[in-house]
């Protein structure tokens, strides 16, 4: 298994149907930071917040997205985790922020994140982002 992603069809720009999901990030494993929590998994919630700064530096990606995909998958993703890895309470057993093992990482990419996508709901005259 990789955490690399599959990315986008650069060959044909046109093929929305690959080249909106693949955005050249890690949005599967971002989107299921959530459910490793959840399960219990606190090694798999930690490895995979790992592998997720390993592979996600930052949005400086040359990338067009489908904005409602990116907004609840990845934005979501990013403050779920981010929340679940910071919860004082520590419902889930899975609280990272204690030990160092976590520094607020994903908090720093969803402000970016959240950022890039602000134009999409900007621009629009209702309100309603652009879809990409």
């Amino acid at each position: 298994m990789s955490c690399i992603g599959r990315g986008r069809d650069r060959e044909d720009p046109a093929n929305y149907g690959l080249n909106d999901v693949l955005g050249d990030y890690v949005l599967t494993l971002v989107d299921t930071l959530d459910t490793l929590a959840v399960l219990g998994d606190r090694e798999g919630f930690a490895r995979g917040i790992e592998k997720t700064l390993l592979y996600l530096e930052n949005f400086n990606i040359d990338s067009h997205v489908q904005v409602f995909e990116s907004t609840i998958r990845m934005l979501g993703g990013l403050l779920s985790a981010h929340i679940i890895a910071t919860d004082e309470s520590d419902i889930l057993g899975v609280r990272l922020d204690t030990d160092g093992e976590y520094g607020g990482e994903l908090l720093r990419l969803a402000r970016e994140l959240g950022h890039r996508l602000l134009p999409a709901f900007e621009a629009s005259p209702s309100g309603i982002p652009f879809a990409r």
